[in-house]
């Protein structure tokens, strides 16, 4: 097999990446006629499956709250999370 150099790929941007990938979820966004004061807080244990360790249900509401613009991030929330899992990591080991 010969490698041919003389047509090398091209790769997109950084830009036309994130522009791209913008577009696919905007394209998938449902209208919603909350305001995104309304809603606080997206729901922990929407179908969670013990033996993956990432849940696609979950993935997509994220996505769809964040291109919604009801995503609200708690620093404090996500600070006690932190503290709480390093001390259950310090008690099994």
């Amino acid at each position: 097999m010969k490698i041919d150099s003389s047509h090398p790929p091209t790769r997109p941007t950084a830009t036309e990446g994130k522009e791209a990938s913008a577009r696919a979820l905007r394209s998938q966004a449902k209208p919603v006629a909350e305001s995104p004061s309304t809603v606080s807080h997206l729901s922990a244990a929407s179908g969670k499956n013990a033996t993956q360790d990432v849940d696609p249900a979950r993935v997509a509401e994220i996505r769809q709250a964040i291109l919604e613009g009801r995503l609200q991030i708690s620093a404090e929330r996500i600070a006690d999370g932190l503290i709480a899992s390093v001390r259950e990591q310090l008690e099994h080991d």
